[in-house]
Formats: C-alpha cells, sequence, structure tokens
C-alpha cells in the first residue's frame, strides 16, 4: 500500500508542474535557509566548548567603581591568587600587542606586522593544552626569548621546514628561538593567537627606561587595566567563594591606596563570546538575543514555507474532487486518504529536502563572507546536522501535509464525482494561514526598514570631531593597554624630523599624536577633582595628546584655550576635559571649570580649556568623561590630516619617509573612519541578513498568497460568471478579489506592528544614540507589502474577470 501511495503522489507531482514547482520552490529555500540558520546557531554555540578543561576555565572580569566593566584586569592578582583561595588549581596572565617581526636578524629581511602575539605565564599550556606538531612538548615559555608558533606562521616566515631551533627578531630588538610549533587554535574561540611569548619577555619589547617603570608599576598596580586573567579551579570547586571574598584578598595584598572598591569576579569561558558586555574583549563578541532572533527568523520563514504549502495544496486539492470521491466509493476511508496526502507531503519534502543541502552549499560562503567565518560545507555537514535534518524533514512533513490530508479527507464521495463538492474545510482556517505569513513578512520588512534607518542615523551622526581624511599610523606596534613610554629622545628627534618633512608637503593638512584615537576607545584612569579625597577617586577617560591634536581634529573649544607652547607649563600642570567631566563633578559650567584642580595619577594640575564633547568610544556607549593631558611618553599614534587631491601619490610619499627614519617598524596605517565604521560591523551584518531574509519571506509569502487566489477563484468561478452576466466590470470583479485581500494584508500588518516594534526596541538598547519610534519605516512597510501582493494577485485576478462566463456557468 506504501508504495502505491508513493506511486500516485509521483504521478500527481508529475502532473501538476506549476503546483509543484511553486511549492518546491518556497520549501527548497525555506529549509535550506533554516540549514544555514542552524549552522550558524551551532558555530556560535560552540565557542570555546573544545578547550580540555571548559568546565573549570574562568576569566577575571574587572567591575571599576565607575561603572565601568572591563576584560582586563591588574596583572599583580595572578601570582597570588592560587595561595590564598584553595578552589585555584593553575592561574595565567595574557598580554595580547602587535609586533614588527622578521625571520631573522638579517638586513633586508622583510618584517610583517603580527597582530596577535601573547606574551603569557608558562602556567598558559597546562590552563590551556596544546597540540604540538614539531619541539618539546613539556616546559614551553619556562625560558626567556623562546617563542611557541602556530602552523600558519611557521608556513608564513619558514616555509616547508622544520622551524625548531630557528629564531624571529622582535621589533628589531631581540631574537626569540623559536622551541614549538602548535597546531592553530580553531576559529570558536574567544582567544586566538599566532604566537605565545614568556610573559616577562614583554618588558623587553620597550625601552630600558620605561621597562624599569613598568615592572615596578606593575609589580603593585591592583588599578590598572592590563592583562587577561585566567583562572582554572580544582575538580569540584565553583567561584562562588572566590567571587565572595575577593574584597578580603585585596584589602591582604593591595596597598589601601590602590583598593578603591573595584570588584572582581571570575567568568565562564564557555560563556564570554554570547555573554560578555566587558569592554576590552580581545575579540568581537556576540549575544543571546541575536542567537534568539536569528533562530527565531530561520524558523519563522520555515513556516512561511509550510503555510505556502498547505494554501496551495488546498487549492489543488479542488482539482482532484473525482479522484477523491472514487477512491471513497472503491472503499477508501479517511485513514487512506490521510496516509495518501501525508505520503504525498512526505516525497514532496524528501526532494525539498534534497535540494534545499545545494542551496545550502551555494549560501554558505556567503554566511562565511558576512559572518567572518570558515565553515566547510564538509565539515558542517555531520551526523548532528543530519539528524537535526531527519527531525525536520519528518516535523514538515507533518505540519505541511496535516491540513491538506484532512481537508481532502472531508470531500463527501457523491457530491465529489458529479464536481459539486462545497468543500466542508473552512475557509477561516486558510485565510488566518495568509494573515499569519503576511504579518511574519511584515514583521521582517519593517524591522529591516529601522535597522537600514539606524545604522544610517548612525553613520551620519556627528561625532563632534573630523573623521574624513585621516589616517592613523601607530608608532610602536602597541594596542590601548599600553599606556607607558615606549620611546626615548632619540625617537622623537627623529619623529619631529618625520612630522617636519610630512607636513612639507603637499595634501598634508596637519598632523597630532596621541595615546588613541578618538571614536575608537581610550583608557580610564583614575582622577581625583578639586576638594577630593584618595577615597573619591574616579575614573574617567584619559588621553595624552600634543600641542596639535585639538586642531588636526577639529574639535569644538566652548571655554579656556587649547594647550599652546607659549605656555611653558602646559606639559607638567594643563589639562583640557570635556562637557561631560564638567557634569560629573558638578562644576556648573564649562567657563566655571577653568582653574579647577585636578590629580591624574599623582600629575596635579589646573583645567585650561573644556572642550564639547566627542565620542571617545562606539555610539553603542554613553559618551564619558575625558580628562586630557600633555604626555610624551603615553604617545602611541601619529594622526595625519590630509585633503581628498591624490590619496595614493600622498601616501606613498608618506610611506618613502617612513621606512628611511624608520628602518625597524612597518608602515602600517589605517583610515579613521573605516576603523569606527568597522565597530559596527557585526550591526551591519545582522542588517544585511535580516534584510535577505526579508526578500526571501515576501516571495514565500507572494506564493503563499498566489495559492489563495487560485483557491478563492476556484471557489467564486460561478458567482464571478453571474456578476458579469449581470453587467460588472473588470474593475468591479478585480475589486471583489483585492477587497478580500486588503483586510488579510491589513490584519496582518495591525498584528505585526507591536511585535516588531518590541523586537526593534530590544536591538536598539544596543546603542545610546537612536532614531527612537520612526513611523515612516512602518508607512513605507504596509505600503511595499500592499504593492507587493497586489502584484503578486493581479495576474490571476485578470485572468479570472476576463474569463468567458459562459464556460464558467455550464453544468454537468
Amino acid at each position: 500500500m506504501l508504495s502505491n501511495f508513493f506511486k500516485t503522489a509521483l504521478r500527481n507531482i508529475l502532473k501538476h508542474k506549476a503546483y509543484a514547482l511553486i511549492n518546491l520552490i518556497g520549501l527548497t529555500i525555506g529549509i535550506g535557509l533554516c540549514l544555514l540558520i542552524i549552522t550558524y546557531v551551532r558555530s556560535e554555540l560552540s565557542y570555546d566548548t573544545h578547550h580540555v578543561h571548559v568546565d573549570r576555565l574562568h576569566r577575571m572580569s574587572y567591575h571599576v567603581p565607575n561603572g565601568l566593566q572591563l576584560a582586563s584586569t591588574p596583572p599583580p592578582i595572578a601570582p597570588v591568587l592560587k595561595d590564598y583561595f584553595s578552589e585555584v588549581e593553575q592561574v595565567a596572565r595574557v598580554y595580547q600587542r602587535n609586533i614588527t617581526i622578521s625571520p631573522s636578524d638579517s638586513e633586508g629581511t622583510e618584517s610583517f606586522e603580527e597582530n596577535d602575539v601573547m606574551f603569557v605565564d608558562s602556567t598558559f599550556t597546562e590552563i590551556f593544552p596544546l597540540e604540538v606538531i614539531h619541539g618539546r612538548k613539556q616546559n614551553l615559555l619556562t625560558e626567556p626569548f623562546t617563542v611557541v608558533i602556530t602552523e600558519e606562521m611557521a608556513q608564513k616566515y619558514f616555509g616547508s621546514q622544520n622551524p625548531v631551533g630557528e629564531s624571529l627578531q622582535f621589533a628589531g630588538k631581540h631574537l626569540f628561538k623559536v622551541v614549538a610549533v602548535v597546531k592553530n587554535f580553531p576559529e570558536n574561540t574567544h582567544i586566538r593567537f599566532n604566537m605565545l611569548v614568556p610573559y616577562e619577555n614583554m618588558y623587553h619589547m620597550e625601552t630600558e627606561a620605561a621597562a624599569q617603570v613598568m615592572r615596578k608599576n606593575l609589580e603593585i598596580n591592583f588599578v590598572i587595566s592590563h592583562s587577561f586573567t585566567y583562572v582554572l579551579l580544582k575538580e569540584g570547586a565553583t567561584p562562588d567563594n572566590i567571587n565572595a571574598h575577593m574584597g578580603d584578598f585585596l584589602a591582604k595584598y593591595a596597598r589601601p591606596d590602590l583598593n578603591i572598591g573595584q570588584v572582581f569576579t571570575l567568568m565562564p569561558v564557555k560563556d564570554i563570546h554570547l555573554k560578555s558586555t566587558l569592554l576590552q574583549e580581545p575579540r568581537p563578541t556576540n549575544s543571546m538575543t541575536t542567537i534568539y532572533i536569528f533562530s527565531a527568523v530561520g524558523l519563522l520563514t520555515l513556516l512561511i514555507a509550510c503555510i505556502n504549502y498547505i494554501n496551495l495544496s488546498t487549492a489543488q486539492s479542488f482539482s482532484r474532487v473525482k479522484e477523491i470521491g472514487l477512491r471513497k466509493i472503491l472503499g477508501s476511508n479517511k485513514t487512506q486518504l490521510i496516509g495518501q496526502f501525508l505520503s504525498e507531503s512526505f516525497l514532496f519534502t524528501f526532494v525539498a529536502f534534497v535540494l534545499s543541502f545545494f542551496v545550502f552549499q551555494a549560501a554558505l560562503p556567503l554566511l562565511n563572507v558576512l559572518t567572518d567565518k570558515h565553515l566547510v560545507f564538509t565539515e558542517v555537514v555531520d551526523m548532528p546536522l543530519i539528524g537535526i535534518s531527519v527531525g525536520l524533514l519528518l516535523l514538515i512533513t507533518l505540519m505541511a501535509g496535516s491540513y491538506p490530508a484532512y481537508f481532502v479527507s472531508q470531500f463527501e464521495s457523491v457530491h465529489s464525482i458529479k464536481n459539486q463538492n462545497t468543500a466542508t474545510g473552512r475557509q477561516g482556517l486558510r485565510k488566518a494561514l495568509v494573515v499569519v505569513q503576511l504579518g511574519i513578512a511584515s514583521v521582517l520588512l519593517c524591522s529591516a526598514l529601522m535597522i537600514i534607518k539606524q545604522l544610517d542615523f548612525l553613520a551620519k551622526q556627528p561625532l563632534g570631531f573630523q573623521r574624513e581624511q585621516v589616517i592613523t599610523i601607530p608608532l610602536f606596534s602597541q594596542n590601548i593597554n599600553g599606556i607607558f613610554g615606549s620611546a626615548d629622545q632619540a625617537f622623537f628627534n627623529r619623529l619631529k624630523g618625520f612630522r617636519e618633512t610630512v607636513e612639507a608637503q603637499a595634501g598634508v593638512n596637519a598632523t597630532a599624536l596621541s595615546s588613541a584615537s578618538p571614536g575608537l576607545g581610550v583608557i580610564y584612569r583614575g582622577v581625583l577633582p578639586e576638594g577630593a579625597i584618595t577615597e573619591d577617586r574616579q575614573f574617567i577617560g584619559s588621553l595624552s595628546v600634543d600641542y596639535d591634536f585639538v586642531n588636526t581634529y577639529g574639535i569644538e573649544l566652548l571655554a579656556g584655550r587649547t594647550f599652546s607652547k607659549e605656555f611653558g607649563t602646559d606639559q607638567a600642570e594643563a589639562f583640557l576635559i570635556n562637557e561631560s567631566t564638567v557634569k560629573e563633578f558638578n562644576w556648573g559650567s564649562p567657563a566655571e571649570a577653568i582653574g579647577k584642580t585636578l590629580n591624574l595619577e599623582g600629575k596635579e594640575g589646573r583645567v585650561v580649556g573644556v572642550v564639547k564633547d566627542f565620542a571617545l568610544g562606539s555610539l553603542t556607549t554613553a559618551i564619558p568623561s575625558l580628562v586630557m593631558d600633555i604626555n610624551p611618553s603615553q604617545y602611541t599614534l601619529l594622526s595625519i590630516r590630509f585633503d581628498n587631491a591624490d590619496v595614493p601619490a600622498t601616501l606613498a610619499k608618506l610611506e618613502k619617509e617612513w621606512r628611511d627614519i624608520f628602518p625597524e617598524k612597518t608602515f602600517e596605517y589605517q583610515f579613521l573612519d573605516e576603523q569606527i565604521d568597522n565597530q559596527y560591523a557585526s550591526f551591519q551584518t545582522f542588517g544585511t541578513i535580516i534584510q535577505g531574509f526579508t526578500g526571501i519571506a515576501m516571495v514565500i509569502s507572494c506564493l503563499g498568497v498566489y495559492g489563495l487566489v487560485l483557491f478563492i477563484v476556484q471557489r467564486k468561478v460561478k458567482e464571478i460568471g453571474i456578476r458579469k452576466v449581470l453587467g460588472s466590470s473588470i474593475w468591479g470583479i478585480l475589486g471583489l478579489i483585492y477587497r478580500e485581500f486588503a483586510w488579510l494584508i491589513l490584519i496582518g500588518f495591525v498584528l505585526a506592528v507591536p511585535f516588531s516594534y518590541w523586537l526593534i526596541n530590544k536591538w536598539m538598547q544596543n546603542f545610546t544614540s537612536q532614531i527612537g519610534f520612526a513611523p515612516g519605516p512602518y508607512v513605507l512597510g504596509l505600503l511595499l507589502v500592499l504593492l507587493v501582493v497586489s502584484a503578486t494577485i493581479s495576474f490571476q485576478a485578470l485572468k479570472a474577470s476576463m474569463a468567458n462566463p459562459v464556460k464558467s456557468l455550464k453544468s454537468e
């Protein structure tokens, strides 16, 4: 019997090719996209689950008294944490930075700027066991000036030869001996490295004077956010006791002036990628909200495809009423008829599933581009995915086939033979399904339009400084955590010569030195305002700049003056602050703040100027308070503003001058506007994916609408004929059909608006600068839905209105 079901199903599919093709396209695309979403979600949920000790592995989080929450912590914690807490099995610090590296100390050797060099404690390899390919497997990183490299780096610097025993030159200064080559860390981890170097050697990357200052400070500084601290707990231990008694720990080990109410807690490493909202994460993180939204979008798209199948199947069933009537007369019962249609649904869904894997394979590279992943089809199609696919196959078969099967089983056999069946199945359910379809499509459409509007708003939002035609050049291969001096007077003399040469070139407008770029984040340091005591210290943004910084970036001055070489004491005791600092310190107006005293971690001085608030980081956070000072020892970045006349030629001249003056440092630059835009890359990706799903959902929804049009036209064929005989015009008949769908569209849209608003409001919480509720996207969304659906039904409705009424009124 089962084989007969499948044979009949195949005949019906081949007989009704148009219906079959429409259904097949809808289901194939819906299932294919669902597989993409499943793959993406699985990839995101798998982050850091591959670590051997994942259930015992934690990283320390840092909560600063002013509300900041940071991923990096003070270095002095790690060496004594194990001694104080019996639950701790091992601790390791990680300091990540970029460094110029060359294969040897030979002159003329090409150098590279490596971004993922990590200075780590030797215990790192116990917490994160490494798969060694070449070299020693024990006692890694216990000797100074040794390096562990990944197989990717081994190929890059040494080709196919075994590099163990060879050397790499760091920052044009020191040779590091390769002691091991390890397998690349998987992509689905928050911590990825190219090279591992002993933690102690991070001091050797600086000048001798700076190294001494760093050592002295980092040994006692329980305030600075500098390194990542990873903690491996003992079997059966929990972080609860450690989190509860970190205050006692600080009271014992931290100096009173460096114990200012900071809080440290442990976060499971497996939660970092999807649950961390901390600043200074080593890699971009995601959120469970995004996972939930993507999962919901995938399921809703699949639901639209199933609804589409139901509507088309029920519409198609009217052409099979005689077949069904004959089957019932010849002895088929309801169970057998339901089995017939479920078999047909299974066969159809199975074919769609097979085709959907081709869609999945074709779309996977696009997903990789959008999400910056490197998923491989042959790797992601594993037994779990196949198991999920089989479950989906059965679920969709039941979802898509149950109602059509039940619907046709209700046909009366005698009336079916006479082609007079009135279809006891209620139209209400089919219309409700179309309302659901249109509602889902409207949710996605309105949400996509709101996302586009918000991202456009961010792109056009004034940042308070000039970001176009500005490039930034790192001076010391150092990241934002590096706040200690890295240059001597000889270096600054060379830098001065470089700036003078550059500024004399046509096309260059201005240059400036600073510790960080505006709009890309700053470090936070302890500040004592006038009249405050040590216990009142506040952590606010800190930026060290030179005399030309404010002018170069076009930052607006509200009161006082900017830094000036005409005032010989500015370097020693002058500060600039922003509007937010005036408010935070309750200093009244910007003019009233001039002359107020500040203590910036021991540097005492007075406020000489107040600037208008400008973005210090991403617009996902509020603009914080800021204090700026002149401190050449902290300059790590050179900014160059130029005109747009001949950018390639200008950059070529800059690179030539740089190589002549700084042969030990790779010339690297970035356009500031591109760096700022990259902060929103994940949101842009999210928006692009939602837009893609919106388009697909609209297409599948229109197929469902088309199915209902067929159903209505078949049901109303005699009514349309009578109306034409009685004088109704084509437009009158078109209006009859359009009115029926207009109500469905309006109902679906009205139901969609609250859900869309709630969804977008949740997403908008990622930003401090929001467009708020904007009616424009919703009005546009309604018009687009009306337009697309009207275009979908026009052909069939026009065909019905122009049909010969004589044929439609004929009776057997």
